[in-house]
This record gives C-alpha cells, structure tokens and sequence, in this order.
C-alpha cells in the first residue's frame, strides 16, 4: 500500500495535478514560544515571522536563527522539546550601505529608486559552522520601489554552541546568479504584485551549493530553484559573479511557488510551496530531489488557517519513522509554530 501511494504521488507531481485534490495533512503539536519574538517596532511581538535554521541538535537543544521581512536583524533562539525560547538579535545591515558588501549593488531594475530600508529578510539556512540570511532580492511590493537593502545574502559563522563569530559577511553576487536564471531571470527587477516579479523566499545549503527558493515568477505549472556556488557568491573583492547557476524548473502548481526551503542530509531538499502572490491558494509540502528534478513527490496540504501565511520550514529531525518538520506562520504572534510528521521514502 505504502509503494502505491508512493507511485500515486509521483505521478501525480509529475502531471501537474491540483493541489487541491492532494491529501490534508495533520499537525502533530503545536510548539510554545517562551516569550515574544522581537519586531520592528520595539515592545511589539514579531508577527512576520518567513524563516528558522536550527544546527544539529546537543544534549537535547537546538540552537536556531529566525528571520522576520521587516526589520534588519535576525534574532537566535532554542529549541527544546516543543519549546522555544527567543535569544539575542544580531544586526545584519546597518542604515545605509556597507563599503565592503561583496560584488557589486544591482542597478537599472524596479520601477523607482527607494530608501535604504530594511532588509525584508524571507529566508535562512544553516550548514557547515554557518548560518545564511537572505533578503527577498525582490522590488517593494506596494510601490515597486528599488531597495538596495533587499539585495543582500549574509553568512554568519557560529561556534559549536551557536554564537556569532567575527563579522556578518555580505554579497551582493545572489543578484548576478537570478539575472542568469534562466526562464525566471527576465522577471529580475519587476514587481512582484503586478509583473510577477522575481522574489526569493527560502534558501539551503548543500555542500558548496546555496539553492535560493524563488516565491515567483510563476510560469504556468513550473516554480524556479537556482542554485548558486557558495565560493562564487562570497568570493573575495568586488568584482560580479561569472559562473552560472543551476536552474530547476518544479511542478509547484498554477500560481504557486517556493515559500521556503529545508536540507535532507542526503542532498534532498524539503520544499514549502504556497501562492506566488496573495491568492487563496493552498501550502504544501514537496520532496525535491537536485538530481533528479522531474521527481518531485508532494506529501499533501497544510491545512487552512485563515489569513496565515505559512513562511517557514525547518526539518527538525530525521529517523526511521521518517521526517518530523517545524511550519511557521506569517501573521500570527510569535510564528505559531507547529509540527508535522512525514513518511520518507530512502534514496
């Protein structure tokens, strides 16, 4: 019955079939959040939560960094159990642009030059002693202005207990990897509101490989997963980046793309697939594996929670009974985190 199912699926993703006709899946537990998530505007919850990485876990606790999309800081945390214990925010840019941000700033795209602002952080990452943070790489949404605070990647490297270590390292160069990205890389610099515009939204890290999960555009049927050299993108100096990048194509759905990302450690990747804009458009869980692209396999819905906006995926662990995953919601206070388990098939 299990390989049945398996093959349903598969064929399935394979089509492009509805979303809609796929299964609801359940919650496990819901997760508490011990204190408030910092926001933007001091003394108020974070209610934007878009993306948690968690290291490996020790003695029983993972240490975590959470993005929110509208300040300029992440913020560490813990996770014990079904517990979760906001930490220390850590900066990532400042109020204008820094002078040693590697590459080069995008020019010439969006509608209309806009303020430096605030990061509008949508995904993060952790691999290899390292967390990454990256911005939307998108226009504002309301006017479509050109931010050059979106358009930045940040590695922060971590020791084994999960403190930040040395400077916060900055690129532009994820830029230059979306302008080559293929069928997706003409709609670099539109808006995302009403061209369709290109917009990151989650991120992993695979050996030297940064995949970015790009939210829109929405071709037809196909949703865009580019990935990028992690030695290109933070190479020393100034200078763009020349190699070109890996491009996926999904089948994510009509109007749908990646709302985030999340490593196996096998190489697979967990994609979180949602509306590319605001439609009213289920949340479902894919299985992406790079080296075979054309394989997707969907596990089923998230189930609807009014106006929440599902924004995170995190695998919190890996055994014999298959995945257990963290989803995050963008709305709620705190991220209103909640658990699910997933059957794996093996490689």
């Amino acid at each position: 019955m299990r390989r049945r199912l398996f093959v349903s699926l598969l064929a399935a993703s394979l089509l492009g079939a509805s979303f809609a006709q796929a299964t609801t899946l359940t919650p496990e537990q819901r997760f508490r959040t011990l204190g408030d998530f910092s926001a933007r505007k001091a003394g108020k919850p974070a209610r934007d939560v878009s993306g948690l990485a968690c290291m490996p876990a020790a003695n029983g606790t993972q240490r975590c960094l959470l993005i929110n999309d509208e300040g300029s800081f992440a913020q560490f945390a813990r996770i014990a159990e079904n517990r979760i214990t906001p930490d220390a925010t850590l900066p990532i840019i400042g109020t204008e642009a820094a002078p040693d941000t590697l590459g080069q700033p995008p020019q010439g795209i969006c509608k209309m030059p806009g303020r430096f602002a605030e990061l509008d952080g949508e995904a993060v990452a952790y691999a290899d002693g390292a967390f990454y943070v990256a911005g939307s790489h998108g226009c504002s949404r309301r006017k479509g202005e050109f931010r050059l605070s979106a358009f930045h990647l940040a590695r922060i490297r971590v020791d084994a207990e999960g403190t930040a270590t040395g400077k916060v390292e900055l690129t532009y160069r994820l830029s230059d990897m979306l302008r080559a990205a293929g069928p997706a890389a003409a709609f670099f610099g539109r808006s995302l509101r009403y061209g369709n515009g290109l917009n990151i939204e989650g991120i992993a890290v695979t050996g030297d490989t940064l995949w970015a999960g790009l939210r829109a555009p929405s071709l037809g049927n196909r949703g865009f997963l580019v990935g990028a050299s992690l030695n290109a993108l933070f190479a020393p100096g100034h200078a763009p980046a020349k190699e070109a990048p890996r491009v996926f194509e999904l089948p994510a759905g009509s109007n749908r793309g990646i709302r985030d990302l999340a490593p196996l450690p096998d190489g697979r990747l967990l994609a979180l697939i949602g509306p590319a804009q605001e439609q009213s458009l289920a949340y479902s869980l894919m299985l992406v594996d790079p080296a075979r692209p054309d394989a997707a396999m969907t596990f089923g819905d998230l189930p609807g929670r009014g106006g929440d906006k599902a924004e995170s995926l995190t695998i919190l662990a890996q055994d014999a009974k298959g995945l257990a995953v963290l989803i995050g919601y963008d709305g709620p206070k705190n991220g209103s985190f909640e658990s699910y388990r997933l059957p794996l098939e093996p490689r």
